[in-house]
């Protein structure tokens, strides 16, 4: 991972899931906005922010449901591209982050983060 932690990371957000740093976390990627994501980060940091979705992100999972401003940052160390455009990836929780705002400028949510 980069000496400097970067600004604006994409956020992948999951119902169950809260990573923690140094702690391997594996993930199926298959919808097509965190598709798009992971070949973002592949092709930049390699970092994607795990953060938890509030209760009652069911309504809008579709959209930008909302999430807690604390996540953990994970560095992508192992990547597996799938035939169909799905990825099996796994993460190395690196450090904390606190979500300032969001931006809208992809299909993903993307944190400006501290």
């Amino acid at each position: 991972m980069a000496s400097s932690f970067p600004e604006v990371i994409p956020l992948f957000p999951l119902p169950n899931v809260v990573h923690f740093p140094r702690v391997l976390l594996p993930l199926h990627v298959f919808e097509p906005r965190y598709r798009a994501l992971v070949r973002d980060a592949l092709d930049g940091a390699r970092l994607v922010g795990m953060v938890l979705l509030r209760p009652g992100w069911e309504a809008d999972y579709q959209g930008s449901p909302p999430v807690f401003e604390m996540g953990t940052a994970g560095e992508i160390v192992r990547s597996e591209a799938l035939d169909d455009g799905r990825f099996n990836v796994l993460l190395q929780g690196r450090r904390e982050f606190r979500i300032e705002r969001e931006l809208g400028r992809t299909t993903y949510r993307e944190g400006v983060v501290s």
